[in-house]
């Protein structure tokens, strides 16, 4: 017995070191991370568009996966963040539509999609199945059936509904919302 409460001692002290040394190097890496995720967002955001500058951001909580929006100063349009649902749990998706709600263009930020098949929806090769698509320009396609190549989705059915699906939904609301 004796023994066991000294293990069962040892281990609750490399559990509280442990503890203090994640919370120290956290505490030390945190601005780091946020320094560099408001980069890649400020980079991401400007590869949307071809003219203009992203507004300030607005926040949304009631438009489904839609999360906030940008408006786009000097060309008009919008950009707008989601929350999608992939293979590896939410994805955060920045997309770009005209004043139409056609899809300009679409990067996806983080996520964390399987290496080799949801990973790929990360290259910009990717989302050209989407560009040119919503609003007056025709449906944004939700099935595979509806691409010219469904082959380029093979094995990754969930990650390109996850991203689809909100895109979508985002041509619905950028129509909504009436070229405002």
């Amino acid at each position: 017995m004796t023994a066991t409460m000294e293990k069962a001692g040892k281990l609750a002290l490399i559990c509280a070191i442990s503890a203090t040394l994640l919370g120290f190097v956290n505490s030390m890496t945190e601005p780091a991370i946020a320094t560099r995720k408001a980069a890649e967002l400020k980079a991401a955001l400007s590869s949307l568009l071809e003219e203009g500058s992203p507004g300030a951001k607005e926040d949304i909580s009631d438009a489904g996966s839609v999360t906030a929006r940008y408006p786009v100063e000097g060309a008009g349009g919008w950009i707008l963040e989601f929350n999608g649902k992939g293979y590896g749990g939410d994805m955060k998706i920045l997309a770009s539509y005209n004043e139409e709600g056609t899809i300009l263009d679409v990067v996806l930020m983080d996520n964390a999609e399987t290496p080799g098949l949801g990973k790929k929806a990360e290259k910009s090769e990717y989302m050209d199945k989407f560009r040119g698509t919503g609003g007056s320009a025709g449906p944004v396609p939700v099935t595979k059936d509806a691409l010219d190549s469904p082959d380029s989705v093979s094995g990754a059915t969930i990650t390109f509904v996850g991203i689809a699906a909100p895109l979508n939904e985002g041509s619905a609301y950028v129509q909504s919302l009436g070229g405002n």
